[in-house]
């Protein structure tokens, strides 16, 4: 088994997977766990021949308990090999969830022009073309980092939770509704537009989404849009068998 590990800047997920086969893309991990306390119970049901890390965030522990039972995980860097040519500036600051996403999306949707959205903490964008170059893209707040920036920015402005609502009007009829309307409506308008210039500039666009936000924004926009809610754990399989082949 391999295990890919994301600690991301909000939460810890593992995946556990099989060797990737080429007839097999559309195959995604065999589990996935999350929280740090996770990896115990995986580490005493699973036999771990390989493992990978993506570090957004700061934990030592799992590199330790690795370790232990004689695991050497591989670090995701700029320094492993990839299988699609980075052709980003400064390929050391790229955030490793951005670089794994987006090697899971052009090894699912091959030979296309990818437009990669993660509705994570921050929203980012990756574009990969149809000869697997990627050329970089955008970071955005998140959703959350919008609601808690106008609470925290201004003195009366309540902090909205947006998982008490069932709809967004464009309305909004009170304070709540007002910061729901310009949170959410405004991503959405936000995404629809930066699609529309990719696909007017590139052409043949395959949008593939994911992260913690994108069940809701998957619903919102009027796009065909490929929901792929462990894209970051796919991609660090497909790296981690690439630098073992």
């Amino acid at each position: 088994m391999n295990l890919a590990i994301d600690i991301g800047n909000t939460q810890i997920k593992f995946g556990l997977f099989k060797k990737d086969e080429p007839d097999c893309r559309q195959a995604g991990p065999v589990a996935v766990y999350a929280g740090e306390d996770a990896l115990d119970e995986i580490l005493s049901k699973h036999e771990i021949k390989n493992a990978i890390i993506s570090k957004t965030g700061a934990n030592e522990s799992i590199e330790n308990k690795l370790k232990q039972k004689d695991i050497q995980a591989v670090i995701l860097s700029s320094k492993l090999k990839m299988p699609i040519t980075v052709l980003y500036k400064t390929p050391e600051t790229l955030g490793a969830d951005r670089i794994a996403g987006s090697v899971a999306a052009n090894f699912l949707y091959h030979d296309k022009n990818i437009l990669k959205i993660d509705f994570g903490t921050c929203i980012t964008y990756d574009f990969i073309n149809a000869k697997s170059e990627y050329l970089g893209g955008a970071i955005a707040p998140g959703m959350m980092m919008r609601f808690k920036s106008l609470h925290n920015y201004t003195a009366k402005l309540p902090l909205v939770d947006p998982m008490q609502f069932t709809t967004f009007e464009l309305t909004g009829t009170d304070t709540a509704t007002s910061i729901l309307s310009g949170v959410v409506n405004g991503i959405k308008e936000e995404v629809t537009g930066i699609i529309k210039q990719y696909d007017s500039r590139f052409g043949n666009l395959t949008v593939v989404a994911t992260g913690g936000d994108m069940l809701l924004f998957a619903t919102l926009l009027n796009c065909e849009i490929f929901a792929r809610p462990n894209l970051v754990l796919e991609g660090l399989n497909r790296i981690l068998n690439y630098n073992l082949e």
